[in-house]
């Protein structure tokens, strides 16, 4: 069974990523397994992207989205689960928090209604499934009625 589950959670959509948190939990628990979440925030990696972004709101950026973070694990989360604040595109730093934490199972959210992922460049969910050295969980439709489509 699996020992270490990462869960990547959208912070913006905190009902979903509770929905997608829990099912993780319930899969740990069969097999006393970890729970790690990670969220992605965007890069400056482009220079000139963060030429015209001081370096003051950049990381007031980051210390909003940990405090969310924080927040949603306070607000949703057993006591024992851990998480990380990556920041870059979001299906290679999901990757890297799993690499990097030896995880054995990735359990992603998948929103087929979102058609411009497909179009122009394929989901993270997709690209996580296709690029992970472990096995992933594509959950659909936990998706909160207050959230939207």
């Amino acid at each position: 069974m699996f020992k270490k589950i990462l869960v990547p959670v959208d912070i913006d959509y905190p009902e979903t990523a509770a929905q997608v948190y829990q099912k993780a939990v319930a899969i740990a628990t069969l097999g006393s397994a970890d729970v790690r979440l990670v969220t992605v925030m965007p890069g400056f990696g482009m220079p000139i992207v963060a030429s015209m972004v001081p370096e003051e709101i950049q990381k007031g950026a980051a210390e909003r989205v940990k405090a969310a973070l924080e927040q949603f694990v306070a607000g949703y989360c057993d006591k024992t689960v851990t998480h990380s604040l990556r920041t870059g595109k979001n299906w290679e730093e999901i990757i890297s928090e799993a690499d990097a934490w030896r995880a054995d199972l990735i359990v992603v959210y998948h929103n087929r209604h979102h058609k411009i992922n497909d179009v122009f460049s394929r989901s993270c969910s997709q690209r996580v499934s296709d690029h992970a050295n472990c096995s992933v969980l594509r959950l659909r439709n936990v998706q909160s009625k207050a959230e939207g489509a």
